[in-house]
């Protein structure tokens, strides 16, 4: 897929397509969990969920540079959109991937339609100390995922890195540095609302951080790499295979944070 030296991550080609590890797109930005250190900032995010016909045009043009070896379809929680079979359907008829998986926090998948499970290949649910999903709850979706050939994989959780500073990094050094060791830029590729992203940070640092940083650049379009762009192929290589940090690592830990115990964000108290 891609090779990782001293220099820069080199990716190959097949048939005119860049092969990759995985592509995923948020289906929803809204969680009913509040992690601490979340890396796509759900708990700080409005409600939003993907549509399909929107993520159809996406993918469509997407599939004729990129060859990802698994589709994610995550979060926030994925089982909040209010029509995730026809997620997976445009995913499906996209030709972009064999491989569909969908990454929950297991508390809704376990009264999901029979038609989520009919249309996925493969499930990560992740299991956190700080929510813990009851045992009864992890048995029944096994079973569903038993009946469907789902492959399962449960990752218990019980810490996270921190992934935001508490303020904006100052250092060009440091900020390279950040870069140079983050695995999210391999991993965590996106596809959101028209545009590639090497990782899932650009399309919501700036939502969050805005009115604490009000010069703060438009990091969503800043970042990323629109997909109506004539020449995509070039683009889409060059921007995958920079060495130069992103204006958004400025703002990221990357995976280079401290790790700390697993926790819940307290609910924001509702105006009176």
């Amino acid at each position: 897929m891609c090779r990782l030296d001293s220099r820069a991550v080199r990716y190959e080609l097949h048939d005119s397509r860049v092969l990759t590890w995985s592509l995923e797109t948020h289906v929803t930005t809204h969680c009913n969990l509040r992690c601490a250190q979340c890396c796509p900032l759900s708990p700080h995010l409005p409600a939003w969920a993907v549509s399909p016909q929107a993520l159809a045009e996406d993918l469509r043009r997407l599939s004729r540079v990129l060859k990802p070896n698994v589709f994610k379809l995550t979060g926030g929680e994925p089982f909040l959109h209010p029509d995730l079979p026809a997620v997976l359907d445009v995913v499906r008829t996209s030709g972009l991937t064999e491989q569909v998986s969908v990454t929950t926090n297991g508390f809704l998948a376990q009264s999901a339609p029979d038609a989520v499970y009919e249309r996925l290949d493969r499930m990560t649910l992740s299991f956190y100390t700080s929510a813990p999903l009851p045992e009864r709850s992890i048995t029944r979706i096994t079973e569903r995922c038993d009946q469907h050939g789902v492959h399962l994989t449960v990752k218990a959780i019980d810490r996270f890195q921190r992934i935001t500073p508490d303020a904006p990094l100052t250092s060009d050094a440091e900020i390279q540095d950040v870069f140079n060791k983050c695995w999210l830029k391999q991993r965590c590729h996106l596809v959101h609302q028209g545009r590639f992203f090497t990782c899932t940070r650009p399309p919501h640092v700036a939502t969050v951080f805005a009115a604490e940083h009000p010069h703060l650049p438009a990091l969503a379009e800043h970042d990323g790499v629109l997909l109506d762009d004539p020449d995509l192929l070039t683009r889409l290589l060059g921007y995958l295979e920079r060495d130069t940090p992103l204006a958004t690592c400025r703002h990221c830990l990357g995976s280079s944070g401290p790790w700390e115990p697993h926790a819940q964000l307290p609910r924001a108290r509702a105006a009176p």
